[in-house]
């Protein structure tokens, strides 16, 4: 009762302001003469209360729209169908608002009215977009970008860019959706607003692309913003998307650091289903880590919210993730009772359509029995408790039908359960023990291979270090110096091979535990070029081999510098082994959109088919001497091409005997402009 009467006052002083507000609109009309005025008048109000009060609104705009018609204010009537448009959108009813905006194009094609044309356009592309027809609304903002592009408007240009990104991301066509994000980030730029919106939707590309490093530098871009003007929704939502990505690129303590930073805001904000999909991650992560007792009493917390908020779908998520963690704690009596509610989750909907089934049966049955109870009471009394009998009988069989059916479908639908999950349980055991063969058996075959290299290729140089350290002992005594000299020459060449297959080594051992950091950035491929020929140039000026680097303009990528250099190193270096003295030894680039090319071409003495066919695998990789017998053991390449993977890049192999070898390496371009000027800034304040 008291809350009846709490009620009364509110819902007197919403009528009262809205009677003020309808009442102070109805006398300014009044105390105009001009139609048209009056009908702008109109739409000036809608524009600005459409939001507060749409059937007001829409009761107004029927007015103005009936009051345009009459005089043939052609704007009037355009203005008025696009506003009752966008209440008919907001309430969902998308084939209403379609009409009223193609009404609305009419008029204002009628008049030559090519803003108002476009703005309705826009309009109708923004349902056709909310209806999941992309082909529509695609058209209708290439026709708006058009026009916006020619009046240079900057507000129009940035929704129409954003809203082309959005299509094109539903299409995946995610380089177009880059593009078109890009340019409304670029609008966004210039006015310092907006830019948030921007760097998310540039940051979803980039992880619907699985380029978490990209989507990171965007969402921490975010968090700059955030710093100077907080919102606490945006920075849980932030720390969510971070937490996400370092979580993809299997960084586990630095994804539990953010995911947890955003649970704490979330939980402060008090929105429980948000809450509940940061406990969902956490606990993916922890089941990630085979750290299943965290895993378990996150997503234990995260059901307790479903149900509590009554969130059928995050119920039947939890209840699946719990069943696979339990499956992997081998408590098969926890696991079945949270895959049973998992199923009678999923089935849940059917279910409550079978009630509703039986519900109208009965109801369709109770509605004949009184019928015929009507129909009985006009005959003959004799026969009417005969014929009543018989329709509650019927009732009954058919009622008893029913529970019989719906018994024997959970009876069935129980025992399929059981042999499926049995199953799984199986079918899992079989996946786990297949992993772990593999594994081992690639864990074989790089031992192995390291061992042959470690007993050959690096004992063969050390063993000549040692005689030559005991021909010049001898060579002292004798006081031979020319073959003094020459020994010496041998003994750095032997120690600079012993040097670079360690180096090799060791980067391939820190590589395979994964020791080995991956810190990409954008680099000048020039200097990291130059730097590598100057280290082999007294190399090739023994074997008189001629170095060419066709490279004039600075190119940006984007890589690990380490890795990129250890590339080139090991690609030149082999160049230099393979070729003939008086040889050429080649570096270029090919440059596109996303990729640069970089390639090593020699005039060496070629590789054969099968040995390119086999060139970068571990357990075929074998030792090749060069063309004044340096050794060479294969792991250099294999490196490479680890290196260059990691990178997002790939390498290639072509080679014809006795006429040379091409490598091609493909490297990220960088793309940020911004960043590549500032880079090259300070680089030459440094010089």
């Amino acid at each position: 009762m008291q809350n009846i009467l709490l009620w009364i006052p509110i819902l007197f002083l919403s009528f009262s302001s809205t009677a003020q507000i309808n009442t102070a609109l109805e006398g300014k009309l009044d105390s105009i003469s001009v139609s048209t005025e009056k009908v702008d008048l109109i739409v000036e109000w809608a524009n600005n209360n459409y939001k507060k009060y749409p059937d007001q609104a829409f009761e107004y705009l029927q007015k103005s729209l009936h009051l345009s018609t009459k005089i043939k204010y052609h704007k009037g009537i355009g203005l008025s169908l696009m506003r009752m448009g966008v209440i008919e959108k907001n309430k969902e009813n998308f084939t209403n608002a379609n009409k009223l905006y193609s009404e609305a194009i009419k008029n204002f094609n009628f008049i030559n009215d090519s803003l108002g044309t476009c703005k309705a356009i826009l309009n109708r592309g923004n349902v056709y977009l909310k209806e999941d027809q992309f082909n529509l609304a695609i058209n209708d903002f290439f026709i708006c970008l058009k026009y916006f592009e020619k009046i240079n408007d900057q507000k129009l240009l940035f929704a129409i860019y954003n809203n082309i990104g959005l299509v094109y991301k539903n299409l995946k066509d995610y380089e177009k959706s880059y593009y078109y994000y890009s340019k409304s980030l670029n609008i966004a730029l210039k006015s310092n607003s907006s830019l948030y919106y921007c760097y998310n939707n540039l940051a979803n590309i980039f992880s619907l692309q699985n380029n978490y490093g990209e989507a990171l530098s965007y969402y921490k871009k975010n968090l700059e913003i955030l710093n100077e003007e907080p919102n606490k929704y945006q920075l849980a939502q932030t720390y969510h998307n971070i937490g996400s990505c370092f979580f993809e690129m299997r960084q586990y303590s630095m994804a539990l650091e953010y995911l947890n930073q955003s649970l704490l805001l979330k939980k402060e904000i008090g929105n429980k289903n948000l809450t509940i999909s940061t406990l969902n991650s956490l606990a993916h992560v922890f089941y990630a880590q085979n750290n299943y007792k965290d895993a378990l009493e996150y997503r234990k917390k995260a059901l307790a919210l479903a149900i509590e908020t009554k969130n059928i779908e995050y119920q039947k998520n939890c209840n699946e993730e719990l069943f696979k963690i339990f499956t992997h704690l081998n408590m098969a009596d926890s696991a079945l009772h949270y895959f049973s509610d998992y199923e009678l989750l999923k089935d849940s909907i059917f279910n409550l359509k079978n009630l509703k089934q039986i519900a109208e049966i009965q109801e369709k049955y109770e509605s004949e029995k009184k019928e015929t109870q009507i129909t009985l009471l006009e005959k003959v009394n004799k026969s009417r408790m005969w014929q009543r009998n018989s329709l509650i009988v019927l009732l009954i069989l058919l009622i008893g039908y029913a529970i019989f059916i719906v018994r024997s479908y959970y009876i069935n639908k129980k025992t399929h359960r059981l042999l499926q999950l049995q199953n799984e349980r199986i079918q899992w055991h079989k996946t786990l023990l297949d992993q772990k063969n593999v594994a081992l058996s690639d864990s074989n075959k790089t031992k192995n291979r390291l061992f042959q290299i470690i007993s050959h290729d690096l004992r063969s140089p050390l063993a000549s270090v040692y005689n030559i350290a005991q021909l010049i002992k001898i060579f002292i005594q004798q006081r031979k110096y020319q073959l003094l000299e020459e020994s010496c020459h041998d003994m750095e060449e032997s120690i600079s091979n012993v040097l670079s297959l360690t180096d090799n080594l060791l980067s391939w051992s820190l590589n395979q535990s994964g020791k080995l950091p991956y810190k990409p950035a954008i680099l000048s491929l020039k200097p990291l070029l130059e730097n590598n020929l100057r280290t082999y140039s007294s190399v090739a000026k023994q074997k008189n081999i001629h170095l060419q680097l066709l490279l004039e303009e600075t190119v940006m990528v984007f890589a690990d510098r380490q890795m990129l250099d250890t590339v080139i190193r090991n690609l030149i270096n082999n160049s230099l082994k393979f070729t003939k003295s008086g040889g050429v030894i080649a570096i270029g680039l090919n440059q596109s959109d996303n990729f640069v090319e970089l390639w090593i071409k020699d005039s060496g003495i070629g590789i054969s088919e099968d040995q390119i066919a086999h060139l970068f695998e571990i357990d075929h990789s074998q030792s090749y001497n060069g063309t004044n017998g340096e050794k060479g053991n294969g792991l250099g390449l294999l490196l490479c091409k680890q290196f260059i993977e990691q990178n997002k890049g790939e390498i290639r192999v072509e080679s014809t005997l006795n006429l040379g070898t091409t490598f091609r390496i493909t490297i990220p371009a960088a793309e940020n402009t911004n960043e590549i000027s500032t880079i090259l800034s300070s680089n030459a304040n440094a010089n």
